[in-house]
This record gives C-alpha cells, structure tokens and sequence, in this order.
C-alpha cells in the first residue's frame, strides 16, 4: 500500500486556509435583491442560532477532510431556506492559477439540467403550447417515427423507451460543436429498448427531445426560451447553455483522477446534451432554481405536484423519478433531489419543498460523490439525522423492521408534503382497515423463512399503485394523527421508524377515538415495545464522525511515525472495545457501517492495512447478518492474502442479499475503489474473488482485463477480454475489448 502523495498533503493544508465567502458582482446581487427583498447579507454573517453556527463551523470542518479524503480540488456549496441564504466556496476553481472557488464559481450542472428542462415543459403545457399526450413528432417533425408512438409525458419520466449510449466511446467523447438537429441526429435512428411507459430507462436522449420539443412548441431557441421564460424570471443571472468557446465569468477548470493524480479533464464539448446536461451555472442560481420550483413560481400546481410525485410504469409501479426529479423520500421527509456528472463536474441540487429549504452542491472533479456534502449541510441546518440506520439482531423483527420502515418514510413523507392522510378515516374508512388488517397479517409471527419471503414481497408491492399503496395508507393515518395530538414529526428524523409506531400505539392506548380496525395486533404491538426499549437504551450512546476520524493520529509536526503509530493502535482498540461493549449482541443498535467502512478507505489509504481488516473484522462482529458487513469483512480479508476465508464471507453476504454489497456489480465498484486510493493489486484480487463467486459475469472479466492491462500484464489481461468476448460477444463494451486485445498483442509484455 502506497501513502498519501505529498502533493495531496499540502493540498489538505490549502483547502483549510482558502476558504472563501460569497461574492457577486452587482448587477447579479441587485437583482438577487429585487427577488428576495428581506434576505439576509450574503457576506459575512452566518444565518440561525447560535446552535445552527456552530453546527456550521463543524460542516466546514468536515467539508476540508472530505475534499482531502476525495481530492477534490474546488467545491461551492450552500443553502437557501425562507428568507436566508447561506453558500460558501471552497479550495481552488483552478488549481494551477491558484483561484479560489466561490459561492459564484460557474460549474457545468450535467444532469441537474434535466429538472430545468422538465420545468420549461410544464411552463408550456400551462401555456396551452403543449400537451403531455402528444406525440414527439407534433413538435419535433423530423423525428423518425418507431414501433411505438411517444408522447412527451413518457419522456418526462424516461419512460419514453429512448435507449442511452450505444457507443459510449464515441457518444460520450464529442469534441465538436452540434446544434439541436445534429444532437437529435447521434440518437434518432436508435430502436427503442421497450414499448413506451413498460419499463424505466433514465437517458439524456429522451430529455434532448424534450429540448427540441421546448424549440419546437415555442419558436424560440432553448438557451433563449430558458433565459426568457425560466432562468431570468428566477434571477438566475449566471445560468446560460456551456460553450468552449464563450468567455464565462468564473468558469471553473475541470478535473479528473488518474493514478490517483489530479489531472485535468478530457475536453468534450457537451453541446451534444443541450438540454440534458449542457448549461453552466453557479451554486447560487441553483438555489434560486430550487426555491423558485419549492414556491410554485414558474410552474403551475399542476406543474409542481408533476414534479413532487413519481411517475407510475404501464404496470402499476412507481419509477421513483417525476417530470424531471427523483422523488425518494428522505428518512421520512418529503425531497425531490438531482445529481450530475459528466467530464469537469459533479452536482447535486436537494429541494424540501414543505420546509422552503435548497441544498445546492458543485465540484470541479468527475465522478465523485456530492450527496455527503449535502448532507452534512442539511444536518448542520435543521439540526436533524439525514438518517437514522440501525441494526437489528433477529432476523424476524429485522424483517418487520423494514417493513415500519417502509410505512414511515413512506407515510410521514406523504403527510409532509400534503398535510392530510393519503385515506381519510370518514369516507374511505373500509379501505383504510383493509391497509391495516394486511399490514398485521403480513406482521405475524411463524415460520422464519415463509413469513421473511412473503413480508418482504408485501413490502416489495405494498408500496406501489398496483399494491395498493397500502403502506402509504397506514403511514400516512399515523403521521396525521400522531400530527393532531401535537406530534412534532420532524422529531421522528432522528428517533426514527420505531418510536414513530410506539408512539401512534400509546396514542391509541389512550384515544378511544381510534377505531380498532386502525390499531395493530396485540403481538405485534409486543415487538414494537421490545424494539422500543432497546432502543431506547443502546440510541442513547453516540459515536460521532471524530471518532472515526484517523487524521488526528497520523504524522503530525514534531511526531514520529513510530508515536503516531502508538497512537493509531490505541485509538483503535478503544474504539473497537468501546463499540463492542456498546452494541455486540443488542437487539437494536445504530448501524455504523458507513462511518466504518470511510475508516476503513481512510487506513488503507494511508498504509495502515492490517489495522483496517481489524476494523472489518469489528463490523462483522457487530452486524452478523449483515451482508454489507460481511461484504466488508469479505473484501479485506482477500486483500489481506486470506483469500479462501474471504470468499466464505462473501458467499454468505451474498445468500443473505443476493442484490447487496457482494453482488457482482458491488464488488466490481469495490474493486474500482480499492484501485481508486492506491490499492490496485487489492482490487484485482477482489475482481478475482468475485469471479469465482460469479463466474458467468462478463463485467468481471471485462473490469479484470482492465486492471491486467494497467499493470502491465497484456497476456493475462488478454485472456480476461477473451473470456468476456467468450461469454458475451456483443457485450456492451465489446468493441473496446476487441480494440485492446489487438493492442495489447502487439505490445511486448
């Protein structure tokens, strides 16, 4: 294992001390102002209490570890939530000339275009210039006619059946100009991959129609219809279709990692996804897009709750992705949220439309992962858990677990955003007992391995139109009622999925008013309680992100290695002992998994791997039935040399979940991880255990080519493309494959 380049040790010490405060030129801030006349100084002061400051300061200290841990050389990030908006920028917009990164560095946004595009739809569909049932051609003539007709709503929701990349390699890899009827060309001839509203296919293809549909529909060009009618009207004064060749205020340098070295990023001019993932903008514009679609401002409400609701499949199932949005709930809280990334960037934008709150985050590195700074922001705003995982030792009640769970993201969620109950008790009340009376059929106790299966194919279609929305009909009653005797719901993000049932429960016990068909069964009422207790006892001790935290113990100034060491093992074994005193064998428990597997990266990424299979180790015994900790066990313990021992833990995570942590494409990231902080003869031990565990995946094969090839071993990367070809001949990336096999062969060894 490699250390830490000193290049990136320094790097670590400049983000601290360049962070930067917002600024913006005045023509942007004046209109800002006209917009949100009572909105407090973006500049010095920090917005909220005292309490939210100073959860503030820890978010900034958290973002300087994480930027050092994912090598990220700039990041703009912010909030916006009623009157008050708050948006910093961190490390450098470009790293050679030394520039800062600022709340009003333009990234390229990628995907979180999408909603925009999406937004303008629905504008014109308000205006009466389109319809949602009409077919592409009545807009976009020129577009080739298929199997199927395709309506503009499909589209929406990539339920269009338009495929996405063919030829990753060339369609990914545009380095000229194309305006919109040279975008349409790449794809228009393409087959479409399933009959129209059958199956969910996210693809930048479908939203380059819709462009040329807002073209269509309203005469106007898209930058200039956005600029018009959505970007202006927002006051998002920095927002504008990319283009190489146009000088743009602040325009951040992209990047990328190769060999774990900062380099620059490919140059692909994106015009070729206009409408898709081609504009430019800053985090501040993003807040304002977000709060404008929390408000209603550019939309109708029919518009808005387009947006706020997942669109359904031809058989009744939710995609989880609106006009222009994913619509997961967030631990019981009502979000819409985008990602983006593509070469030079990497995006997110989180709305909250019933708390009036944005979270809008941008990075000059592709492919790396921005929802965790989004996160930490929310957590430093509203004082509440992004989410509250747990472990649950007996297999049954973690079964009935998941299904309160379900019932709770799903419920309160819908109550959030609607404030009523999805049945109301009066006039759907036989409905609504029929949500209950399945719920406890679904929760009584038996047969270990019948029940699991059938609960969890009950919480599989409860959740869905062609299930009933069972789930969201029980939810939903609770929220309201716990809601009307003063519940603060919000609370429930932190105490979570159990204490929102023990609490519906004690109300029932105590309200005569609640009919019994809306009550549960006295067993289940029973597990409830047991769960609750234990809970309440082991959620009461904290371990916190410091706790994980190994910088504090690396080489420091005036520190040898040999102390810091010393001190790395003790911190250690205290964690370790004081987790498994904590927690080793509890009914309940919080789940820590995430925070230890980040450890876990962070030791390996600084040499200390031996210290980081102890850490594996520790999870396993921790969590023993869950697969992602055997996963993790698993995954070390082949990167270790313990290659029959790790293979065991990864066959057992994978009977336990056949589509978790060691399933084929898990293991396959693992691998691309491992590789991405230095450890790439570890991932190609991973490539290799997986194989034996998936013999017949062409991934494996392809991915074990790849990492032969970049250590320079072409007769077995050779092999591992031949495999892949053998298995699959006209497997997505065969073309490629077949390219480096000729190469290869032509290369001495």
């Amino acid at each position: 294992m490699t250390k830490m380049p000193d290049l990136l040790c320094l790097l670590s010490i400049v983000y601290v001390i360049t962070m930067r405060k917002i600024f913006l030129s005045f023509p942007s801030f004046i209109f800002f102002i006209l917009i949100f006349p009572a909105m407090k100084s973006l500049a010095a002061t920090v917005p909220g209490d005292a309490h939210t400051q100073i959860r503030l300061k820890k978010f900034e200290q958290f973002v300087a570890t994480q930027m050092m841990r994912d090598k990220i050389p700039g990041l703009s990030i912010g909030y916006l939530q009623g009157q008050v908006m708050w948006a910093r920028g961190y490390g450098y917009a470009d790293l050679e000339n030394k520039i800062p990164a600022t709340a009003s560095s333009s990234y390229r946004l990628a995907s979180v275009t999408k909603p925009m595009t999406a937004a303008a739809i629905l504008q014109l569909v308000d205006d009466g210039k389109v319809s949602l049932e009409a077919e592409v051609q009545s807009y976009v003539p020129y577009f080739p006619r298929k199997a199927y007709p395709v309506t503009v709503r499909q589209l929406l929701g990539h339920l269009a059946g338009i495929n996405a990349y063919v030829n990753p390699q060339l369609e990914q890899h545009f380095k000229d100009h194309k305006n919109t009827r040279e975008s349409i060309a790449v794809f228009e001839n393409f087959d479409l991959i399933a009959e129209p509203g059958a199956r969910f296919r996210y693809t930048s293809y479908g939203y380059n129609l819709l462009g040329a549909i807002i073209e269509g529909a309203s005469g106007m060009s898209y930058s200039d219809y956005m600029t018009k009618n959505i970007w202006g009207p927002s006051g998002m004064m920095a927002t504008r279709l990319d283009d190489p060749y146009d000088l743009i205020p602040e325009r951040v340098r992209g990047y990328q990692l190769r060999n774990q070295q900062i380099k620059h990023a490919e140059f692909i001019d994106i015009s070729s996804r206009f409408s898709a993932g081609g504009t430019r903008s800053n985090v501040v514009d993003m807040l304002k897009f977000g709060d404008a679609i929390n408000r209603g401002r550019i939309v109708s409400k029919a518009g808005q709750d387009m947006m706020f609701g997942s669109m359904v499949t031809n058989q009744g199932k939710f995609t989880n992705y609106s006009a222009g949005w994913l619509t997961n709930p967030v631990n019981g809280r009502f979000s819409i949220s985008h990602d983006g990334v593509q070469p030079e960037t990497s995006t997110y934008l989180f709305c909250f439309p019933s708390r009036q709150l944005t979270i809008a985050v941008a990075a000059n590195l592709q492919r790396v992962d921005t929802s965790v700074f989004a996160e930490q922001l929310f957590e430093a705003v509203t004082g509440e858990t992004w989410d509250t995982p747990l472990y649950i030792h007996d297999p049954q009640k973690r079964v009935h677990y998941d299904a309160m769970k379900t019932v709770f993201i799903e419920g309160n969620a819908y109550f959030e955003r609607t404030q009523y109950a999805y049945s109301d008790e009066v006039k759907d009340s036989k409905i609504l007992g029929e949500a209950f009376s399945l719920f406890n059929q679904n929760m009584k106790s038996g047969d270990l391995t019948s029940d699991a299966v059938e609960t969890q194919l009950f919480i599989s279609e409860a959740q869905h139109p062609a299930g009933g929305l069972q789930l969201r009909k029980v939810g939903s009653y609770m929220a309201k009622k716990l809601h009307d005797k003063h519940h603060k719901l919000s609370a429930y993000s932190n105490t979570g999925a159990i204490a929102f049932f023990h609490d519906y429960i004690a109300l029932y016990k105590k309200d005569s008013a609640i009919a019994a068909a809306f009550r549960f069964d006295e067993a289940f009422e029973h597990q409830v309680e047991q769960l609750y207790a234990a809970w309440e006892k082991t959620s009461r001790i904290k371990f916190f992100k410091q706790d994980f935290d190994i910088q504090k113990y690396m080489n420091g100034r005036g520190t040898s290695m040999a102390d810091s060491a010393t001190k790395l093992d003790k911190a250690l074994a205290t964690l370790r002992q004081n987790m498994k005193k904590a927690y080793q064998n509890a009914a309940v428990s919080p789940d820590y998994l995430v925070d230890l597997n980040i450890l876990v990266q962070d030791l390996i990424r600084s040499g200390n791997s031996v210290h980081a299979l102890k850490i594996g180790k520790l999870a396993q015994e921790l969590y023993p039935m869950s697969d992602a900790a055997l996963a993790l066990a698993g995954v070390l313990e082949v990167s270790a040399g313990d290659k029959d021992k790790g293979i065991a833990s990864l066959k057992t995570a994978y009977s336990l979940n056949p589509q978790g942590e060691a399933s084929a494409a898990n293991l396959n990231r693992a691998a691309y991880r491992l590789r991405e902080i230095n450890a790439s003869e570890s991932g190609l031990n991973i490539l290799q255990a997986a194989i034996e565990l998936h013999p017949g995946d062409v991934n494996l094969y392809d991915s074990l080519g790849e990492f032969y090839a970049a250590l320079t071993m072409n007769k077995k990367a050779v092999l591992a493309y031949q495999k892949a070809l053998d298995i699959n001949p006209d497997y997505q990336n065969a073309k490629s494959a077949r390219q480096t096999i000729q190469e290869l062969t032509m290369t001495k060894n």
